[in-house]
C-alpha cells in the first residue's frame, strides 16, 4: 500500500508538473512583452546583416513549440545600389528555447524562412549589392527580454544563436543596375543552414532551380565562414553544385538567341572564393545537343537541325570571365575541339583558340542544316581562332586559320550558270560548250566534283579574305584570291583556270542569285583537253 501511494503521489505531481508547463506555455503570449520581443528582433537582425530590418506583424504561439513569427519582413537595401528593398520574406518562424524559456529568459532557435526573396544588383564596377552585407553594422542590441516585467537579461545579442535556419521556396533574382527586368533566377530554394556553435562553419545543404530552363542545382558538401565584424561580401565560401536539367534552350537563349540550342545537361561544379567574388571549377557535358534554327531559303520543312554527339565542356569561372580549355564535340561524322574564353562584359565576347576540326562532313551542315545556295560537300579539316559576340555571330565574326577539304562537289546554280557565261563569252568556246552539252547550257544544280580545297583565310567582321585558294580537280586547277561575305554571301575574287595548256584568268563578282564570271585572259591551246574537262564538269 505504501509503494503504491508514493506512485499515485508520484504521478499526481507530474501530472500537476504537466499541466503547469502546458499553461505556461498557452499563457507565454500574454506573459512575453510583444513590443519589446519586436524592437530586440528587429534590432538583432540590423545588426547582423548591417542593414535596417523591418515587419509588419510579430506573434508568439506556444503549441506545438513556442514559436516567435514574423509577417511582412524586409531587409533594406544598400542606398548606392537603389531603394530596394534587397530582402522580402512572406512569413518567418523562431522557435523559442524551452529550457531558457523556463528560466525566465527568451532565446530563439531555429529559424525557417518561407518563401523569402532576394534581389542581387551588379553596379557598372561590377560589385554586388550582396557584399556590403553585414558591414557597417549597427551596435548590438541589448540582452533578449525576460518573460514577464523582470529585468533583461545580459547575454549578449550572441545568445540568439540560431543552430539552424530553412529556407522553403525562396529565390534569387540577378539584374545588372539600370536593368528594368532580371536577367536570371534562382527559385524553388529549399536550403538548410546549419552551424553547430559559435564561431564555426555554416553547413549549408538543399537544392534551386535556375530560370530559365528549369536547370536543377544540388548543393552539398558546402561551407560559409563568416568572420565576426566583416561584411558578408567577404565570407569564404566552398560547396559543390550538381547540374541537371532535361532541356537547356531556355537557359542557352540567355546566350546565343539564335539558333536554338536543346537538349539534356548534366554537370558538376566546384565554388569557392569569397560571396562577393567567387570562382568556380568543373565540367557540363551534353550526350545530344541539337541546333535548330527557321531558314526562310530552304525547301520544306523550314525548320532544319543540326545534332551534336558527346559535347563535353570543362569551366573555369574567374570574374570577369568564363573559360573553357578543352570543349570537345562529335559533328556530322567528324569532331572539333577548341578553347573557349567568354568575357562577361558588357559586351559580352566570346573568343576561339586552338579550333580543330577533323573530317567533318560538309554536306549535312552547309546543304542540309544552312540550305547554302552555293556549297561545297566532303570532310572539313581546318585549324584557327576566332572572336564573336554570340549575340550576333556573324557580323562580328573576327579570325584566322587554314582549311582542307577532302574529296567533295561544288554544288550551286551560280557558280555553274556564271561558269556558262564565262565560256560563251567566245565564239571558240561556245562552240566546245554546245558540242559538249549537246546544245544545252549547264544544267542549274550539276555538280562540279573535286579532289581537294585548301585555303588560309582571315576574317573581319564576318567578310573572308583568302590569298591562296588552291581548288584541284582530276584534269583541272583553280586558284583564287579575294572576299566571301559570311552574312551577305557576295563574292569577289580574282581566279585563275588551268587545264593542260589552256588558261582563263576571270574576276568573280556578285552575290547569291547573281554571280557572275568576267574572264579577263583567255588561252587555248589544246581543244581536245578543254572537250574532255567540259565533259566531266558539265555531264
Amino acid at each position: 500500500m505504501v509503494k503504491w501511494s508514493m506512485l499515485k503521489w508520484t504521478l499526481v505531481g507530474l501530472a500537476a508538473l504537466v499541466v503547469l508547463v502546458l499553461g505556461a506555455l498557452l499563457a507565454l503570449p500574454l506573459l512575453l512583452d510583444t513590443p519589446a520581443i519586436q524592437t530586440y528582433a528587429s534590432q538583432a537582425a540590423s545588426h547582423a546583416l548591417g542593414r535596417p530590418v523591418k515587419f509588419s506583424a510579430l506573434s508568439i504561439s506556444a503549441l506545438p513549440l513556442p514559436t516567435v513569427k514574423l509577417r511582412g519582413l524586409q531587409v533594406a537595401e544598400d542606398p548606392s545600389f537603389g531603394p530596394g528593398p534587397f530582402i522580402t520574406v512572406t512569413e518567418g518562424r523562431m522557435r523559442i528555447r524551452i529550457r531558457p524559456l523556463l528560466q525566465g529568459r527568451v532565446e530563439l532557435a531555429d529559424l525557417t524562412l518561407v518563401e523569402p526573396r532576394i534581389h542581387v544588383v551588379e553596379d557598372a564596377a561590377g560589385r554586388l549589392n550582396v557584399a556590403t552585407l553585414g558591414g557597417g553594422a549597427p551596435p548590438a542590441p541589448p540582452g533578449p527580454p525576460r518573460v514577464g516585467a523582470g529585468r533583461p537579461g545580459v547575454a549578449a545579442a550572441g545568445a540568439v544563436l540560431l543552430s539552424r535556419v530553412r529556407i522553403v521556396k525562396g529565390a534569387i533574382d540577378y539584374q545588372q543596375a539600370g536593368a528594368k527586368s532580371a536577367q536570371f533566377t534562382l527559385d524553388a530554394i529549399d536550403v538548410t543552414v546549419t552551424q553547430a556553435a559559435a564561431g564555426e562553419v555554416l553547413r549549408v545543404s538543399g537544392s534551386a532551380q535556375a530560370q530559365p530552363g528549369n536547370v536543377k542545382l544540388t548543393i552539398s558538401e558546402a561551407t560559409v565562414g563568416v568572420t565576426p565584424g566583416r561584411a558578408f561580401g567577404d565570407a569564404q565560401l566552398k560547396a559543390t553544385v550538381d547540374i541537371e536539367s532535361r532541356d537547356v534552350a531556355p537557359a542557352a537563349a540567355l546566350f546565343v538567341p539564335k539558333p536554338t540550342v536543346s537538349g539534356p545537361l548534366t554537370g558538376r561544379i566546384q565554388v569557392s572564393g569569397t560571396a562577393a567574388r567567387l570562382t568556380a571549377t568543373g565540367a557540363v557535358g551534353f550526350d545530344r545537343l541539337t541546333l535548330s534554327a527557321q531558314q526562310p531559303h530552304c525547301l520544306e520543312p523550314k525548320r532544319r537541325s543540326l545534332t551534336l554527339d558527346d559535347v563535353r565542356v570543362p569551366l573555369l569561372y574567374t570574374p570577369p570571365q568564363l573559360e573553357s580549355r578543352a570543349v570537345q564535340a562529335k559533328v556530322a561524322k567528324g569532331t572539333v575541339t577548341f578553347r573557349l574564353t567568354v568575357a562577361l562584359g558588357p559586351p559580352r565576347v566570346a573568343t576561339l583558340r586552338d579550333i580543330t576540326v577533323k573530317g567533318v562532313q560538309l554536306e549535312p551542315v552547309l546543304v542540309d542544316y544552312l540550305c547554302q545556295r552555293n556549297a561545297v560537300t566532303g570532310p572539313l579539316d581546318l585549324t584557327g581562332e576566332a572572336s564573336l559576340h554570340p549575340q550576333e555571330a556573324l557580323p562580328t565574326l573576327n579570325g584566322a586559320g587554314r582549311l582542307q577539304i577532302g574529296a567533295g562537289r561544288v554544288i550551286g546554280p551560280d557558280l555553274l550558270n556564271a561558269l556558262g557565261q564565262a565560256l560563251t563569252l567566245t565564239d571558240l568556246v561556245s562552240g566546245t560548250l554546245e558540242r559538249a552539252r549537246g546544245g544545252r547550257r549547264p544544267a542549274a544544280g550539276s555538280p562540279l566534283n573535286f579532289d581537294s580545297i585548301t585555303a588560309s583565310y582571315t576574317i573581319t567582321n564576318g567578310v573572308a579574305r583568302t590569298e591562296d585558294l588552291v581548288y584541284q580537280a582530276r584534269d583541272l586547277k583553280l586558284t583564287g584570291a579575294g572576299t566571301y561575305g559570311l552574312v551577305d554571301g557576295r563574292t569577289a575574287m580574282d581566279v585563275i583556270v588551268t587545264q593542260g595548256g589552256n588558261r582563263v584568268k576571270a574576276r568573280v563578282a556578285g552575290g547569291p542569285g547573281a554571280l557572275t564570271i568576267v574572264p579577263t585572259d583567255v588561252r587555248i591551246k589544246e581543244m581536245k583537253d578543254l572537250r574532255k574537262t567540259l565533259d566531266r564538269l558539265l555531264r
